[in-house]
């Protein structure tokens, strides 16, 4: 209830600056939290004390790995949030056109849209609400990294059965000496 009674409320520009500031700021934290959560992928020391002392386990790096992604996600989600009542205001104040899409987030309202350009001209939003959903990127990263590790994988495969070939031969030689 104390939400709708602050939405209805009208805020000074001040106010609003004040508000993208503390956003600024959270911006910051949640690249602190995804380089966090990057470190404890890492055999690293974290930098920033923190309340329990890392001991290097797995079960430590899960824990760290944890906390900074649920870090990160709260705050991408607070941000999100009050970026999306930034825009509305925007919008309420005639400063930027209402865009009904980017109010209803769902996927049959891009299709509606008429592709990516067709959106880009009304609302600058657009572009990177589309740009986020294009998942091709990722898979084709991941589709390399495969094919990588398989090439990686053949070749200790061909140098451990070469190597087990010269054991072999070797040991054979020696049984005819003896």
């Amino acid at each position: 209830m104390s939400e709708e009674s602050s939405q209805a409320t009208s805020f000074t520009s001040a106010e609003r600056i004040r508000q993208l500031n503390e956003i600024d700021q959270d911006v910051s934290k949640l690249i602190h939290s995804a380089g966090l959560a990057i470190q404890a992928l890492t055999n690293a020391k974290p930098s920033t004390p923190s309340s329990e002392v890392p001991d290097g386990s797995l079960e430590s790096h899960k824990a760290q790995f944890k906390d900074a992604t649920q870090q990160y996600f709260a705050l991408l989600s607070s941000i999100d949030v009050r970026l999306r009542r930034q825009v509305y205001a925007l919008e309420e104040a005639s400063v930027l056109a209402p865009d009904p899409v980017s109010r209803t987030g769902d996927a049959t309202g891009a299709g509606a849209a008429g592709g990516a350009g067709a959106g880009a001209a009304s609302n600058p939003l657009d572009i990177s609400w589309l740009n986020s959903r294009k998942d091709t990127v990722g898979k084709d990263k991941e589709a390399e990294l495969w094919a990588a590790a398989r090439g990686f994988v053949e070749q200790l495969d061909k140098s451990a059965s070469r190597q087990k070939d010269t054991t072999k031969s070797n040991s054979d030689s020696e049984m005819q000496v003896d």
